[in-house]
């Protein structure tokens, strides 16, 4: 029997990754990261928690996914619909049958400032391979990176990608890389604008641009798609409290792109509700029933 029902898991698949980015908010305590399981083992536990929780949607995030492909793969294959993050830093195999968000966080300069030199053109290359409009990007505002929003168009041209998802770093108040109240209302009015000149671009609606406005942060927060929908794990399937964030969440000014889709649906908006089923696409050859 389901002790919850929480359609929706985010799961750290490893706690490995080749890249420690400034603005990541999984190794600022890496004493408190859990080892990998065996492969056997971590399909056991997701088994039992897949049914524990009633989870049909899986985000696989946490490290770098694509270090253990086999196991992602295998792990997918035990829910009807998947999107993975990755940081581009390795190869992005074309064939994942779930939804893709490629970490671009600006121009090279801006991007290898955040999450190391080189990083940029070793994620261009690797996006390379994957076929057009497969994929989004996936930028996470800083006060590093916010002043280069309007290059957006001009990366999600050059890549080929569906478009860009953005959020805003959710560090605490003492963190360097969060952006005042003032630099993100200024950012907001950019992509309003971007979204009226360059449709395509931005794949949240402007009803969900509004959202990231820092006087809207109770309102999101109360409609936070963790309190009801969505649960978050760490690699051995302890929940993260209050979401994915864990300790560097910040409520009072959140700016994660998968909240503020979910907020905007519940306020009625449609054009939320279809980004967040794009982003999950159902798997094609999903036969597996609740009992493996």
């Amino acid at each position: 029997m389901k002790s919850h029902n929480r359609p929706i898991g985010i799961f750290d698949l490893t706690s490995e990754c080749p890249l420690r980015c400034k603005h990541c908010y999984f190794y600022t305590n890496v004493s408190q990261i859990p080892s990998d399981f065996n492969d056997e083992e971590f399909l056991k536990r997701l088994r039992q928690t897949r049914d524990k929780y009633g989870i049909r949607s899986a985000f696989w995030i946490g490290g770098e996914p694509l270090l253990k492909p086999d196991l992602l793969q295998r792990a997918m294959a035990l829910f009807p619909r998947n999107a993975v993050a990755t940081s581009g830093a390795l190869p992005i195999p074309n064939d994942l049958d779930a939804g893709l968000l490629v970490s671009i966080e600006g121009p090279k300069e801006v991007h290898d400032m955040l999450r190391g030199e080189g990083a940029f053109d070793t994620a261009m290359q690797h996006i390379k391979s994957l076929s057009e409009k497969s994929f989004a990007l996936a930028t996470t505002f800083t006060s590093i990176s916010v002043d280069y929003i309007d290059a957006l168009p001009d990366l999600v041209n050059s890549t080929r990608a569906l478009g860009v998802l953005i959020g805003f770093h959710v560090g605490r108040p003492d963190d360097p890389l969060r952006i005042d109240n003032h630099r993100r209302n200024r950012a907001v009015d950019q992509l309003l604008q971007i979204h009226q000149d360059y449709p395509n671009v931005l794949l949240h609606s402007r009803a969900a641009i509004e959202l990231f406005r820092p006087r809207y942060s109770r309102e999101v927060s109360k409609k936070c798609i963790y309190r009801d929908v969505a649960i978050a794990f760490d690699v051995h399937f302890k929940v993260k409290e209050p979401c994915t964030f864990a300790e560097n969440a910040s409520c009072d000014a959140c700016g994660c792109p998968i909240v503020i889709a979910h907020a905007s649906w519940r306020n009625q908006d449609d054009k939320s509700k279809g980004l967040l089923r794009a982003l999950f696409p159902k798997r094609k050859d999903y036969l597996i029933t609740a009992s493996v």
